[in-house]
């Protein structure tokens, strides 16, 4: 059997099924192609306003509706899902080894609701399912349950081979496989050793009869309950995280995501050891996570993985790219994944279809994807390593925790201003403004002075891990530089860098508007150059989508 098409996507989990769609959607005819079927298990489960702006951008622009319905909890239970939670904050709960919680050693990120509600926790195998029947619905030609046998990706075109017999032939693939990438295979893209600071392993599962953190531990008087977030519990040398399905009302799911990262270094991969075993072993020394999972039991078998960290010598060719989880991992905490992957959608797309016009695939049209893949990795590389760095002290988390939360806002500062302001104008060109700054791949392309405040944080991170630098004494340091960004909004307050709550009200949103319109660096100005009156507009067309 010999089928032909424009474009061969491997892969029909999010990533492959976002791109899928929105191709099928313009005209293009896609063929997805995957191993395995829907439903099935993935990771990936929260979301962080920048992917939900981006699914959001990428609905408007190409009129996806279904990109919409998953960017928001109330969308997701109305058209994909009843077995999502919801996400109102980032919980960070400290613990030492052999001791009980200390109350005070937590911090907390609130997430803004506003108007279109809380940020979500995502069943992937639903969210995954819906995605990939959108694709369909819009004219993709689906194969699921057979794998790919081989690719060759010639001069005049791309044949992929099915196990079964069948045979593609178009002139693109894309890669959206993940760490089993089927093009990293065949060319040989893969680094080793992978180039990434980070290196930590995971043990992971669903779990039934987790009870919440409130309901075990006296309040800190955090503002919002840990079990309506994401809940991180911290520790020297690794985190635990703690995703709830359940946490909302109506939900039809009692399911919660666990999973456990460990420094390599601290934690090497004990041999002749399950999983279970290490998890029941990691109980022991923490009390207070105890406590919270006294009778919980897995509802899938554990996995553990190696290294979790891998990455790609290239990731674009003539007729070929990765997508963001293909070209490379880093490690889930932060919940930046997703975002990751539809950056790289958002940029992919106008430069594929300007070379389909143009009939030309070569690599150099998508150098451009090429910066962007590999800097998002190279930057969330040095933003997750001066975490596991942090671990080691309370007070260096919270200070460290103050350039994870300026480079979140920077995120989403972008994209939601870009988006607000295609509404408003509905042109295209506008959105090309996200690739035009001189730093591609950074928290804010838009103002290399961001990139050098990051890098001089995560220089002073080094220092304390080479023991140049006494954590009490990185504080400070970070406190200056933070504090002194031009690209630090005067209401994060940054300077205070032992604040335990990080907030991310409407009030402040507000601040950081007002900010953005009358004192922020030029080149980010642009993107509060739209009316207010807009997001509550923005909002009611996403929940009529």
């Amino acid at each position: 059997m010999d089928t032909r098409v424009d474009v061969t996507v491997l892969g029909s989990g999010i990533g492959g099924s976002t791109v899928a769609a929105i191709l099928a959607k313009l005209g293009v005819s896609v063929a997805i192609v995957d191993g395995a079927r829907h439903p099935r298990f993935a990771l990936g489960e929260s979301t962080i306003g920048e992917t939900s702006f981006l699914l959001r951008l990428l609905a408007a622009r190409y009129d996806v509706p279904e990109l919409a319905h998953v960017s928001t909890s109330g969308g997701i239970a109305e058209h994909a899902s009843r077995r999502c939670g919801i996400k109102t904050n980032f919980g960070f709960v400290y613990h030492t080894a052999g001791q009980d919680h200390d109350p005070f050693e937590v911090t907390q990120c609130s997430v803004s609701e506003g108007p279109y509600g809380p940020e979500s926790h995502l069943m992937r195998a639903d969210i995954d399912q819906y995605l990939f029947q959108a694709a369909v619905r819009y004219g993709a030609v689906a194969r699921e349950g057979v794998r790919v046998q081989s690719v060759d990706i010639g001069a005049d075109e791309a044949v992929v081979v099915l196990d079964d017999g069948e045979i593609f032939h178009s002139d693109y693939v894309i890669d959206a496989t993940g760490r089993t990438s089927v093009l990293a295979d065949v060319f040989g893209l893969r680094e080793e050793p992978c180039r990434f600071e980070t290196n930590s392993r995971t043990i992971f599962t669903h779990m039934r009869g987790v009870v919440p953190f409130d309901s075990v531990e006296e309040s800190s008087g955090q503002p919002n309950l840990w079990h309506e977030g994401t809940l991180h519990h911290l520790f020297d040398g690794g985190w635990l995280w703690v995703i709830p399905f359940d946490n909302r009302e109506g939900s039809e799911s009692d399911l919660v995501s666990v999973g456990l990262s460990l420094d390599v270094d601290k934690f090497p991969k004990p041999e002749g050891v399950t999983p279970e075993q290490e998890w029941t072993d990691f109980l022991d020394r923490f009390p207070a996570i105890a406590r919270q999972f006294k009778g919980a039991t897995s509802a899938f078998r554990w996995i553990s993985t190696g290294r979790t960290q891998f990455s790609s010598s290239r990731t674009v060719g003539d007729r070929w790219v990765l997508m963001s989880h293909a070209a490379g991992a880093i490690d889930a905490l932060f919940s930046r994944g997703m975002a990751n992957t539809m950056a790289v959608i958002e940029a992919f797309v106008p430069r594929f279809l300007a070379a389909r016009e143009a009939g030309d695939y070569s690599a150099a049209r998508f150098d451009y994807i090429e910066t962007l893949n590999q800097n998002i990795l190279d930057n969330n590389d040095k933003l997750i390593a001066g975490s596991y760095i942090a671990f080691r002290d309370f007070d260096l988390w919270r200070a460290w925790s103050k350039m994870w939360y300026l480079a979140w806002n920077l995120g989403v500062i972008r994209v939601a201003g870009t988006y607000y302001q295609y509404l408003e104008t509905n042109e295209p060109a506008l959105l090309e403004r996200l690739h035009q700054g001189a730093v591609p791949g950074s928290f804010c392309p838009d103002l290399p002075s961001a990139q050098e405040q990051f890098e001089a944080c995560f220089e002073v991170m080094l220092r304390v891990k080479r023991g140049e630098l006494t954590p009490t004494d990185a504080v400070p340091e970070l406190a200056w530089i933070l504090g002194d960004g031009e690209a630090s909004p005067s209401p994060l307050n940054l300077h205070d860098v032992l604040r335990r709550w990080h907030d991310g009200s409407m009030e402040t949103q507000r601040l950081i508007y007002q900010w953005g319109r009358t004192a922020a660096p030029e080149p980010l100005r642009q993107y509060f150059d739209y009316d207010r009156a807009t997001i509550t507009k923005a909002a009611e067309l996403v929940r009529t989508s």
